[in-house]
């Protein structure tokens, strides 16, 4: 019976035990949080070039493998101009992104514009199609509505929650206008009619030169942060990074 007792008292102190060496993980962290948390500092810049993307893994528990990629780039083509642009990448399925699903609604406004030709006594006609999430116009026609992930920007002490909703995948953090080269129409006389498409880029705004918080999970059971700020939609400095210990 003693033996029994003391195999029994045995179990209950290991079990204990793995619970201290293990706890739980707090099921909401803020924004910013230092306490029990690995803390990385980065103070790095990342500035890719024209069609030469540059990148900056981030590994946020140390452990060897990088778990979350920045990347910066300028593409573009001498129709539609540069077009600068900063993502972020989830480089395994347990790196997962802070965020909820939604729906973005592509609006279409039209616009027209005259001015004199090359010619005298010509002109050029330009019919202008702006592609924007927010209508310029209150009879701008509905073009698209579309199902995405959109990121959580947080600010420095604002909750980060296991409760909410977070994916593995890669997401465009900002990207720069886009335009093309005016097609030509036809001719009406003596007007030459083109056709101009802009598109704004405007359905996800990440706010520029400001300091900010992405929220993020590791391993399904550990909260964190990505502190950065994005300056002229590329150039993206990431300052620290934090995550559960």
């Amino acid at each position: 019976m003693k033996i029994k007792n003391l195999v029994i008292i045995s179990l209950i102190l290991l079990v204990y035990s793995c619970e201290k060496e293990n706890p739980a993980k707090a099921p909401e962290i803020k924004a910013g949080d230092y306490k029990n948390m690995i803390i990385n500092y980065f103070d790095t810049t990342l500035a890719g070039g024209y069609h030469c993307p540059k990148t900056l893994n981030i590994d946020l528990d140390n452990d060897g493998v990088d778990d979350f990629q920045l990347e910066s780039e300028i593409w573009g083509s001498p129709g539609m101009g540069h077009i600068p642009v900063s993502a972020i990448k989830c480089l395994h399925n347990s790196a997962k992104l802070l965020g909820d699903f939604t729906y973005d609604t592509l609006f279409v406004n039209r616009d027209t514009l005259i001015q004199e030709g090359a010619y005298s006594g010509t002109w050029e006609k330009y019919l202008i199609n702006n592609y924007t999430c927010n209508r310029i116009e209150q009879n701008d026609s509905i073009l698209l509505i579309t199902p995405v992930f959109e990121l959580t920007i947080l600010e420095r002490d604002q909750p980060i929650r296991k409760s909410e909703t977070y994916v593995s995948d890669t997401l465009t953090l900002i990207s720069g206008p886009r335009g093309n080269w005016p097609v030509f129409v036809g001719v009406s006389g003596d007007t030459t009619i083109y056709e101009y498409n802009v598109s704004y880029n405007d359905c996800r705004v990440f706010p520029l030169e400001q300091i900010v918080f992405l929220g993020v999970e590791l391993n399904n059971d550990r909260l964190g942060w990505i502190k950065l700020t994005i300056f002229d939609y590329y150039k993206v400095m990431l300052l620290e990074s934090g995550i559960q210990k």
